[in-house]
């Protein structure tokens, strides 16, 4: 009997040590704490009433906390503290979950770190999520890479993923929405299906829902958005009023306000804006500009004294591209019945207008008194425009508004073309008038000698001028003369082509291509002795 009770605590003491053996590095201390631990499940550690309750084969886990990783399996370097923190996790592994019911469904899903109580409480197989905050990604369920900072970031999030979230409520109604980056208290907070969104800032992008690619930056930013997309607000309520208008770029303080369903509209400058809310492709640049209209650009407020650079305004005008051209633009009929004038402008009337535009009370930096008493040159637009009118031509040099109270404006490069065409006008007309002043001359000559002299022989100005095609000089000589020629010197003097000129009157013709582009002179010769000189430029 002695010898069978000495096998048996050998026996014992064998089994003692092999189990010891077998489970390398447990510990626990609770009712049921690794109560199922098989004999792989190494360097575990369970501390709390069926903590890792479950466990066979997972190893290296930490479970602090009643009923915490209480069902895991297999999983492995897991860490749960608080209670039932993993509490459903069976496979899942390299997760943390910190706060009662923290990763409370976890199952599977595996590398998520949730922070705060029942952070990412919901979450079953989704990976690679970070949540700090009480409720942080409370929702989750299959959604990866997310990550939200702060109580109820990115709470109602299921199946989203690569979401960002800082601040609380932060992305708090994103459902499946993707790709979105918020940083603020409510920023993005409505947005449920909205992807590529980011915003910076208290309550920046607050309402949008579905809208997707704005970038907000500031307090408030886009903050009514609703559906609009690849809108950029930045500063405090840059596009704040924007709801469903897309491709918007606002930038400064307040800047487009009062923008809501106006597109591809450019805004830059604290309390720059539109003047009204469904504007296209419009710009205001500069502090509290205003743009009035669609397809505007307007630089700077009724402040402004000058607006300059290095080089002059380059307006396009490429031939290749004009089509239906027509030599119809009236010269001097037009500019004389324009009234050229001096004025001082109503500064404060202007911004009465801007404010009533816009519904702001803020006012121009500059005093009105002191910019009253500019004075300035120019037209009047509704005077131009009642000119051109009456002589039935559209002109493009007048502004007009879209809306009946609307301000009126002048291009004043577009005068360029009439004043051209009127001083072609006057050069015809005293060509005409040295004609007949020549022709005078002859017969006064011919009355006093009889005959004429070589002296009456004379040039035409050559038309057209300037030319870029074909151009006709006129002549006249004298039937006393006994060798006439025209010659034209280019600006290095040389004669570069010469014509012989038969008595009376006559014409020559230089066609396309027999000169290069430039400036000539051309003089008439008789007997060798110079007659008259004349200008022409050839243009290509």
């Amino acid at each position: 009997m002695k010898k069978f009770s000495l096998h048996l605590i050998w026996i014992m003491m064998i089994c003692c040590s092999f189990k010891i053996y077998a489970q390398i590095g447990v510990t626990k201390y609770g009712t049921n704490a690794l109560a199922n631990n098989g004999v792989t499940g190494d360097y575990n550690t369970g501390l709390g009433f069926f903590a890792l309750g479950a466990n066979t084969s997972g190893n290296r886990n930490t479970g602090a906390g009643a009923n915490v990783l209480r069902f895991n399996t297999t999983g492995l370097y897991n860490t749960a503290t608080g209670a039932a923190a993993l509490y459903q996790n069976t496979t899942g592994g390299y997760n943390s979950g910190f706060g009662a019911y923290a990763l409370f469904t976890n199952t599977t899903g595996y590398r998520n770190t949730a922070f705060g109580n029942e952070s990412m409480r919901l979450n079953t197989t989704g990976y690679f999520n970070t949540a700090f905050g009480d409720r942080a990604l409370y929702s989750t369920t299959t959604g990866n890479f997310n990550t939200g900072l702060g109580a109820t970031a990115l709470f109602s999030n299921t199946t989203g993923y690569q979401n960002t979230a800082s601040g609380e409520e932060c992305l708090y109604h994103n459902s499946t929405g993707f790709s979105n980056t918020g940083s603020g208290y409510r920023s993005l907070y409505e947005n449920t299906t909205g992807i590529y969104n980011t915003a910076y800032g208290y309550h920046s992008l607050f309402i949008n829902t579905t809208g997707y690619s704005n970038t907000a930056v500031g307090v408030s930013a886009l903050v009514d958005n609703t559906n609009g997309d690849f809108n950029t607000a930045i500063g405090q309520s840059a596009l704040g009023n924007n709801s469903t208008g897309s491709y918007n770029i606002a930038v400064g303080y307040a800047a487009s306000n009062l923008n809501t369903t106006g597109i591809r509209n450019t805004v830059l400058g604290s309390l720059a804006d539109v003047s009204s809310g469904n504007l296209t492709n419009a710009t205001a640049i500069g502090y509290t500009a205003v743009v009035t209209g669609s397809n505007r650009v307007r630089i700077g407020n009724s402040s402004i004294t000058s607006i300059g650079g290095q080089v002059g305004w380059t307006i396009f005008s490429d031939g290749r591209y004009k089509e239906d051209v027509k030599e119809d633009v009236p010269g001097l009929t037009f500019i004389n019945s324009l009234r050229p004038v001096s004025y001082t402008v109503n500064v404060k009337g202007l911004n009465d207008f801007y404010r009533k535009a816009t519904g702001s009370a803020k006012s121009m930096e500059q005093s009105e008194e002191t910019a009253n008493k500019i004075i300035y040159n120019g037209f009047v637009a509704q005077e131009v425009e009642l000119a051109a009118k009456e002589l039935n031509f559209e002109f493009s040099g007048v502004d007009k508004p879209e809306t009946k109270d609307g301000l009126y404006g002048l291009r004043y490069d577009n005068f360029i073309s009439p004043m051209v065409k009127a001083m072609q006008e006057l050069s015809a007309k005293n060509d005409e008038l040295q004609s007949q002043i020549n022709e005078l001359k002859a017969l006064i000559a011919k009355g006093a000698n009889g005959s004429s002299t070589s002296y009456t022989a004379y040039l035409k100005q050559n038309a057209p001028n300037p030319f870029n095609s074909n151009t006709v000089i006129q002549y006249y000589i004298p039937d006393n003369a006994k060798h006439a020629q025209i010659r034209i010197i280019d600006v290095t003097g040389r004669v570069v082509k010469t014509f012989n000129a038969p008595k009376g009157e006559g014409k020559i013709n230089i066609g396309n291509g027999e000169l290069a582009a430039g400036n000539y002179s051309y003089t008439l010769y008789v007997d060798n002795k110079t007659a008259d000189t004349k200008q022409m430029l050839l243009l290509k």
